[in-house]
């Protein structure tokens, strides 16, 4: 996986509403294995995202739901695709702002996920 760091760039884009990828600058990464989080901005606004690299789609919607269980908020991928440095992606969508109540469920959600992947790795 790339080195992305907080402070750096990371081009992203919708390949799915003919948007190229642009630069944004990292303002926080998480990266758990395959999971990456990470919150961007364009020096205006800021936005987030989490993916998981080399996931087929049906492990992901599996994956939506175990966390969905496991953390009691709604969990989902979005049908919307991003781009990320070339790698076209689904990411997770749940319910967050920018408030004290929500500020932990971007990371319990990153490693719900991952912990989550590697139990099905384990089970086989």
């Amino acid at each position: 996986m790339h080195h992305w760091e907080i402070g750096g760039p990371i081009s992203i884009g919708w390949p799915d509403h003919d948007v190229p990828e642009r630069e944004y600058t990292i303002v926080e990464v998480e990266k758990l294995g395959q999971v990456f989080r990470s919150r961007v901005s364009d020096g205006k606004k800021e936005g987030g995202f989490l993916v998981v690299f080399d996931c087929p789609d049906v492990v992901l919607e599996m994956l939506a739901e175990k966390a969905t269980q496991r953390l009691g908020f709604k969990v989902i991928v979005s049908n919307l695709r991003c781009s990320i440095e070339g790698n076209v992606l689904r990411s997770f969508d749940y319910e967050w702002y920018p408030t004290p109540e929500f500020a932990n469920r971007p990371s319990d959600l990153s490693r719900t996920i991952a912990e989550s992947l590697e139990d099905m790795r384990r089970a086989g």
